[in-house]
Formats: C-alpha cells, sequence, structure tokens
C-alpha cells in the first residue's frame, strides 16, 4: 500500500511538471536583437583579412609607444609602413614574415601567412594545393588539417574568399602566431 502511494505520488509529480513546464518554461516573448550572442549568419561573410601593408615589430619590453603603432601582445604593427620611419620603431626588429590581420571581431592579430584548411578528404589535399597556388607544409591527419604557404602572399585574401566557400574545405583560416584577446 506504501508502494502504491509512493508511485501514485510520482506520476502526479511528473503529470504537474509536465503541464507548467509549457507555462514556465517556454519562452512567450521574442529576445531582443542585441541580445542574441550567435546568430545563423552566412559565415562566408566572416572573413578574416591580412594587412599586406602592414609591419610588424618585436617589442617585449613595450619600449615603442608612437601614436601610429599598435600593439598585438609583444609586438608592435605599423599601418601602411608609416611607423617605418619613426625614431621608436626604428630600434625594433622587425619581423619580416609576420603581418597583422584585420580579424571578423574587429580584433587586430598577427600571422605566419600560412593557411590551415580543415578538410573533406585527404584526396583533395594535392588538388586543393595545386587550384590555389599553395605549397603544402604540413599534413595532420589526425585532425584532417594541412598546413599550406600561399606562392603569391598578395592574393591571400582571394584565396583565403575562395576557400571559405569551397566545398573541399570544412574550414579555412590563417595560421595565428599571437593573439591579442583571450578566446573566452
Amino acid at each position: 500500500m506504501k508502494i502504491m502511494r509512493i508511485l501514485l505520488f510520482l506520476i502526479v509529480l511528473v503529470v504537474l511538471n509536465v503541464i507548467f513546464a509549457d507555462r514556465f518554461l517556454i519562452p512567450t516573448k521574442a529576445v531582443p536583437t542585441d541580445q542574441i550572442v550567435y546568430s545563423d549568419e552566412n559565415p562566408q561573410q566572416a572573413i578574416d583579412r591580412v594587412l599586406l601593408d602592414s609591419s610588424v615589430y618585436f617589442d617585449p619590453n613595450n619600449q615603442a609607444s608612437a601614436m601610429n603603432l599598435k600593439t598585438v601582445g609583444d609586438f608592435k604593427v605599423a599601418m601602411n609602413s608609416e611607423a617605418s620611419s619613426d625614431s621608436s620603431s626604428a630600434r625594433l626588429k622587425v619581423i619580416p614574415n609576420y603581418r597583422a590581420i584585420e580579424m571578423s571581431n574587429g580584433f587586430l592579430e598577427l600571422t605566419d601567412m600560412k593557411i590551415l584548411i580543415q578538410y573533406v578528404d585527404a584526396s583533395n589535399i594535392d588538388v586543393l594545393g595545386f587550384d590555389y597556388g599553395l605549397n603544402k607544409i604540413e599534413v595532420m591527419p589526425a585532425v584532417n588539417i594541412v598546413i599550406f604557404e600561399a606562392q603569391n602572399i598578395y592574393e591571400l585574401n582571394n584565396i583565403m574568399t575562395s576557400l571559405k566557400s569551397d566545398n573541399r574545405a570544412v574550414d579555412a583560416s590563417f595560421n595565428l602566431v599571437e593573439m591579442s584577446e583571450i578566446p573566452q
């Protein structure tokens, strides 16, 4: 008899839970668009862009403080090579293989201009390299990623735009070497 009462009590709890779940758990108001954290926008629109005319300087002690230099971690970035004539940037070590990237979120990051491609099928690796004028640097088959380097660095932004819409690539991104923000 006692077991029947407990069982009946549990059934009543489940039924009440189902009845009131619709009323209290399902939102009845629309969420304002400025409060939406993630939206299902077209990922092709959010493309990071390499600033090919940027110069990157190593500045671990924060020695340079010119107005036209932007800080990214231990590095300083000069846009349009304006800071190359600046006296404070003359003391800094230039990193010739690094460029700044304007990320889709508005932040500046640094890249060594290598491209990471997550591929669909390993048989497409060489074809992707040939189609886009890329030299294969390293293949990581455990995670389906290949690292490429562009033969023509002035075409990097066009290559990345094309790779983002190529169905042979799951994802394409630049290899970041220094990040100004800490991922959450």
